[in-house]
């Protein structure tokens, strides 16, 4: 058997285009885990990611939900707290200046279709909205999914609680 002219120059390339581009993948996907700046570790946010909050009872107070220097407080201000009646969120943010705030509302157990709250701005790192969710005979468990977007990027966070 008899050797093609330059075949292994062209294997050599072919297999070192395949290792440097392992290489360079590597690197683009553990880059930024091995990069933070100091002082700053397991504080970083992704734009994206959920910041959940303990489970929330509105009848005592406010609820946050908070990682590293990011506080998002929400409270809900209303004479019943009870589905079919109008509800008044406010919310506070520390950590950060967004340009706007929304919130969905999902049930956790049962779809109550599409419920969103676009909160207007009511002085730096304030916004407040109102509305009314459906309901149920009984109590339900409902996620707030509270959006934050400051620059192109998102930061939400999760609260969940019961509404009669």
């Amino acid at each position: 058997m008899t050797a093609i002219p330059g075949s292994s120059s062209a294997a050599a390339k072919k297999y070192g285009v395949v290792a440097l581009s392992v290489v360079i993948l590597a690197a683009v996907l553990l880059f930024p885990k091995l990069y933070q700046p100091e002082g700053r570790a397991g504080e970083v946010l992704q734009s994206g990611e959920v910041i959940r909050a303990p489970a929330c009872d509105f009848a005592q107070g406010a609820c946050v939900a908070s990682r590293g220097e990011l506080s998002v407080e929400l409270a809900v201000e209303a004479p019943v707290l009870a589905s079919y009646q109008p509800l008044n969120f406010s919310l506070k943010v520390r950590g950060m200046e967004p340009d706007s705030a929304r919130i969905e509302f999902e049930g956790v157990d049962m779809f109550m279709g599409v419920n969103e709250l676009a909160l207007l701005p009511a002085g730096s790192g304030h916004f407040n909205g109102t509305l009314t969710l459906p309901g149920h005979a009984h109590a339900m468990a409902w996620r707030a999914r509270v959006q934050l977007l400051q620059a192109g990027s998102l930061v939400e966070s999760a609260f969940v609680f019961d509404l009669k």
